[in-house]
């Protein structure tokens, strides 16, 4: 490759006098030798312009920046996916009326999961390969989750799950959560039925997928390691609307208890028909619970329900309300903090997955929504977190106070 010769401002200075002294009259010969140097210097000025040019910093596309959501927008979960689409969509909406991420808007591609797995997984390919997004908030639900996070990680699309059953991280390392894990959930299920309540016989009716499966297994552990005597516990399919089987044998078994972790659609039946069976235990559910439609049934009065501590005002969920017509739950929150994560970090490091990746890792964000900040752990899963035990009262719900 030829070398090329940067000409200084100094040169083109001397260029302009010396052919400000040539007399145009001079010799055709001497005018020969000019147009040679001046076909020179004129090629030299093209070398150094296209070096310029195509050396340039290159300039930010002005197009949209894809978040991708996964999403129950329909089906039994639908309740919950609208708090979260809300929560994401009133994150966009700021961000984008602010003048979005290094002057370049977001667009939210929203993709139905239904809470389903075979879904669920349609859904995350269409997100990863189809719709090309440059990171995804969620999915939501565990038994979405377990089976979508791989495709993501193939993909290598940095993803903030708000799914809560153990492991799921473990998808690999573009996987990370931004929500509490089961674990420490179902741990703390158990110690607080264990040692506040003061329950030692607890019967467990779960809901056979990652979540359920995920909370039934660390509350029998560590309610057994207090002490504690898990009398029954058997699993019911996510459509399942008729419990009245699994009820008779749990109440047969004489629990004090019931740790009944099942998602709407099996607690409003199953709710109903407790009541009709006069099994009169307390109850203790777990995040699922928190739904509009179940905390207004007049037979969730008194249920008892865990979920991670959050902040989640009222102020907060009126914006929700007002931006995106859509009602706010529990859920509300961590999907907004999601986008916001991603904004801060696609603003610090760009749209380069793998850079995203990376300053994942590193994240201390301290302008959280749902908690006090957010860290990962080597896991990538939060490095605190909290929870609440809520009571259902009147159509809403309170912090339990002993």
């Amino acid at each position: 490759m030829g070398q090329i010769i940067l000409l200084k401002k100094s040169n083109i200075e001397q260029l302009s006098k010396f052919m400000d002294t040539q007399n145009p009259t001079e010799p055709i010969a001497a005018m020969g030798s000019n147009k040679i140097i001046i076909g020179a210097i004129v090629v030299l000025v093209v070398l150094v312009g296209g070096y310029f040019y195509f050396n340039k910093p290159q300039q930010a596309s002005g197009e949209p920046i894809k978040i991708g959501l996964s999403s129950p927008m329909t089906g039994e979960a639908a309740g919950y996916g609208e708090g979260f689409y809300g929560g994401a969509a009133l994150a966009v909406k700021e961000i984008n009326d602010a003048g979005g991420i290094n002057g370049r808007q977001i667009k939210l591609v929203v993709e139905d999961d239904q809470c389903n797995s075979t879904t669920g997984v349609s859904a995350m390919n269409k997100l990863v390969t189809s719709d090309k997004v440059s990171v995804i908030v969620g999915p939501m639900c565990s038994a979405v989750a377990g089976a979508s996070a791989p495709v993501a990680q193939t993909g290598e699309v940095p993803t903030l799950l708000t799914a809560s059953a153990p492991n799921l991280t473990k998808a690999g390392d573009y996987i990370f959560r931004n929500y509490p894990s089961d674990f420490l959930q179902g741990k703390f299920a158990a110690e607080f039925t264990y040692s506040t309540l003061n329950k030692k016989k607890a019967a467990i009716i779960y809901v056979k997928n990652d979540w359920g499966q995920g909370l039934n297994d660390v509350f029998t552990q560590r309610f057994k390691e207090l002490g504690g005597d898990v009398v029954y516990s058997e699993g019911i399919i996510q459509t399942s609307t008729d419990l009245r089987t699994q009820l008779a044998k749990a109440k047969a078994a004489n629990p004090d208890v019931l740790y009944f972790i099942v998602y709407p659609q099996n607690s409003i039946a199953g709710l109903k028909q407790i009541k009709t069976m006069a099994f009169n235990v307390p109850i203790v559910g777990g995040d699922a619970f928190f739904d509009n439609n179940l905390i207004a049934l007049p037979e969730a009065e008194g249920i008892m329900f865990t979920n991670g501590q959050i902040n989640n005002p009222t102020e907060f969920q009126d914006k929700i309300k007002q931006a995106t017509g859509k009602n706010a739950n529990g859920f509300s929150p961590y999907a907004y903090d999601a986008v916001r994560i991603f904004a801060q970090v696609i603003k610090n490091v760009g749209t380069d997955q793998k850079a995203i990746k990376d300053a994942l890792v590193r994240l201390n964000f301290k302008d959280s929504m749902a908690v006090s900040s957010v860290e990962f752990d080597a896991d990538r899963e939060l490095k605190v977190m909290k929870f609440d035990v809520l009571v259902i009262k009147n159509g809403k719900t309170v912090e339990y106070t002993q």
